[in-house]
């Protein structure tokens, strides 16, 4: 029954690499998490390699590591993965060295496309495949340029199918929302994505350290989280980013984590692992229990707010699947500290 597992020490030891999301997880916007820098140094001692994986393909793996040692976040270039060079990698795959690519985004992008041996063209008539990125000052040619080459039988390729990216004024149209506008006009879309959370990303991450036993940690369910679970590695959903954990209780199948924790820091830390009662109708984590009473989940108990969360998330999660339990429905506190943690 169990869907969330625990860790009787710190959740890093018992992997020997740690697939970190930007955005959400290490830093917030430009802002580092204030536990990042900590535990990215505590990982050398837990024998677990961090890759910084990222969907954003404007910035090189060397930008993006001297970003995070300015935040003094321990980051090595060839800690980090873009989805520019996936994208890159792909399409040499496919193709093989000498192709010649239709760049259609960052210079970080051209680069990497040009550091496979591919050849970057600018003629969408020449173009045998497309390395297609989004940065701020694309344009209506540029788009043109890419669905006349896609036309012509050019392999299209996405960094990421991203409908937004996170800014100080809030989300703004992101690459998948402008390769909406080419399928339109097209009528399909990307031959293959490279980023979060298709396998492409996973897989370039995964060869770094073979053999390796891989966590994921993300703050995002339908992205870094969904992605980890088609790749059929563990994950760890975090709430620095976008989802809370009242939202986590309505999380589907694909996007549900192995752990729960509030921050990064989680990967240093032990989680206690729910459990279930023999009638498989109640669950305690810590001082808490979750109760499947009818239609309703009723939380009493105290301790941890963590602790409180994974019980109701395990049992909100197993009451969808086998019973059509309606997770909107919010859980009934149960004593004073239930009631002070659902209020919250």
């Amino acid at each position: 029954m169990t869907r969330l597992k625990g860790a009787p020490e710190a959740l890093a030891g018992a992997y020997d690499q740690a697939l970190l999301d930007l955005d959400g997880v290490v830093y917030l916007l430009s802002q580092p998490i204030p536990e990042a820098a900590a535990t990215l140094a505590a990982l050398p001692g837990l024998d677990c390699d961090p890759v910084f994986v990222t969907n954003n393909a404007s910035r090189s793996p060397r930008v993006v590591a001297e970003a995070l040692r300015g935040m003094d976040i321990p980051a090595e270039e060839s800690q980090v993965l873009t989805s520019a060079q996936v994208v890159a990698e792909i399409l040499r795959d496919r193709l093989g060295e000498g192709a010649r690519i239709l760049v259609t985004g960052s210079e970080a992008l051209r680069a990497a496309v040009e550091s496979q041996g591919l050849t970057a063209v600018t003629d969408p008539k020449a173009a045998q495949g497309i390395g297609y990125g989004m940065i701020p000052t694309l344009t209506w040619r540029d788009l043109a340029d890419l669905t006349i080459a896609a036309r012509n039988g050019a392999m299209w390729v996405a960094t990421n199918l991203d409908a937004t990216l996170p800014t100080p004024d809030g989300p703004l149209p992101g690459t998948g929302a402008l390769a909406g506008a080419i399928a339109t006009a097209l009528g399909r879309g990307p031959d293959v994505v490279a980023g979060k959370p298709e396998p492409g990303i996973y897989r370039s991450a995964l060869a770094r350290k073979p053999g390796a036993r891989a966590v994921m940690v993300g703050d995002r369910p339908d992205s870094d989280i969904e992605g980890a679970n088609r790749a059929g590695i563990d994950s760890l959903l975090v709430f620095t980013g976008v989802v809370t954990p009242r939202q986590a209780l309505a999380l589907p199948p694909e996007q549900r984590p192995t752990y729960l924790g509030w921050s990064l820091a989680a990967l240093t830390e032990p989680h206690p692992e729910p459990d279930w009662n023999e009638e498989v109708d109640r669950i305690m984590c810590g001082g808490w229990t979750a109760v499947l009473q009818g239609k309703e989940i009723r939380l009493s108990g105290q301790g941890a707010e963590l602790d409180a969360w994974r019980a109701l998330c395990e049992l909100s999660w197993a009451a969808a699947d086998m019973t059509g339990y309606d997770p909107a429905v919010a859980p009934i506190p149960v004593g004073e500290a239930a009631e002070k943690l659902l209020a919250s």
